[in-house]
């Protein structure tokens, strides 16, 4: 069976299209191509989908973990691949397969770093379908997938394999790890068979990004408008267009909050984040909500995370719906706790719903 060899074109297209689906996580761009340009570019770098995994093939799931400023200045290098051997070192098992956490600009492409020094193909799906600040935050939690061991590693010969059965306290533990790293490591952790990731992944995750990123370079490249392109693959609702007034941001255990401010055509939009957008406001009317995605774009077509926004942007709020798989009461769970810390109390409301 032939498989999907991703090209440069294609890993620079998911890194722009995933960072517009990272609704403001995942990792900046500009991350995303130092990861390119270290770790991926010219390598070969295989993609396969969900339904090409045996049954019982052995997968880890691949990623980084830090503040997104951090990781914006420091960049990366070997930190996802050293916490990878450390997981099949301790666990004594070779993988077969390696799979993003999330959808971002960092993160989809992360365990292709794998990938190119192992040789060790990527599977076209997440455990998200957008970012997410926290391991609980996954269809692996909510699947009951293990999340323990899970391994850590900086870009030295320092690493970590932490137990704990309680996806919540692995996260204490690996943000603790992470602090204590420069708040930034790779993780590797859910160790499954392939029966098991068929059960509790958002399939085809990597492919939808890079049609994001097609869409965005082609429109560019045509003189279209990249927004409008946006709109139309993703099945959008523009949420509001329009400059960067305020931004309030403060880095915490390791996370970074804040809450951005846009002049939106004659309307105050707000949107509050906790390293990924939580909640969008126009004028204090809630407008969407996790799950599902408030993400941003310039307006001459420059996906943006939390960590690349700046005053004075020009810049559209797209809202995407989730994924079906989240839309359910343990999907909304997994947020509450962030929701209430940033001062939401009520529960989850459609984004359809919220603007009809």
């Amino acid at each position: 069976m032939s498989r999907k060899v991703l090209g440069n074109r294609e890993l620079l297209d998911i890194i722009q299209g995933a960072t517009f689906l990272g609704t403001g996580g995942g990792g900046s761009p500009e991350t995303g191509e130092v990861v390119y340009n270290r770790c991926l570019s010219g390598k070969k770098i295989e993609l396969v989908t969900v339904d090409e995994v045996e049954d019982d093939a052995n997968i880890a799931v691949v990623a980084g973990m830090g503040a997104p400023e951090v990781l914006k200045k420091r960049g990366w290098s070997s930190e996802s691949v050293n916490a990878f051997n450390a997981l099949e070192k301790v666990v004594d098992v070779t993988f077969d397969y390696v799979i993003p956490i999330e959808t971002g600009g960092f993160n989809s492409i992360t365990p292709m770093t794998v990938t190119a020094e192992r040789g060790i193909p990527t599977i076209d799906a997440d455990g998200a379908g957008r970012a997410i600040p926290e391991l609980q935050m996954t269809m692996f939690h909510i699947n009951g997938i293990p999340v323990s061991p899970t391994a850590l590693a900086d870009d030295t010969d320092i690493w970590a394999v932490l137990n704990a059965e309680d996806t919540f306290k692995m996260e204490e533990l690996a943000r603790a790890v992470t602090t204590a790293l420069g708040m930034q490591a790779g993780i590797v952790c859910h160790k499954m068979t392939g029966k098991e990731m068929k059960k509790a992944v958002i399939p085809d995750t990597v492919t939808r990004a890079e049609e994001v990123g097609k869409a965005i370079r082609e429109a560019k490249g045509a003189g279209e408008d990249p927004v409008g392109s946006v709109l139309c693959v993703v099945d959008g609702l523009l949420l509001g267009k329009g400059k960067v007034t305020g931004i309030a941001t403060e880095t915490k255990g390791g996370f970074d909050f804040g809450k951005v401010s846009i002049a939106a055509e004659g309307a105050t939009l707000r949107v509050d984040y906790k390293n990924e957008n939580m909640l969008a406001w126009r004028d204090d009317k809630l407008v969407a909500m996790v799950p599902d995605g408030i993400c941003y774009i310039t307006s001459d077509g420059v996906p943006l995370t939390n960590a690349d926004v700046e005053e004075g942007m020009d810049v559209a709020v797209i809202g995407t719906r989730a994924p079906d798989q989240w839309r359910v009461p343990a999907g909304f769970e997994v947020f509450r706790k962030v929701l209430e810390s940033i001062g939401y109390k009520g529960g989850y409301e459609k984004i359809e719903d919220l603007n009809k």
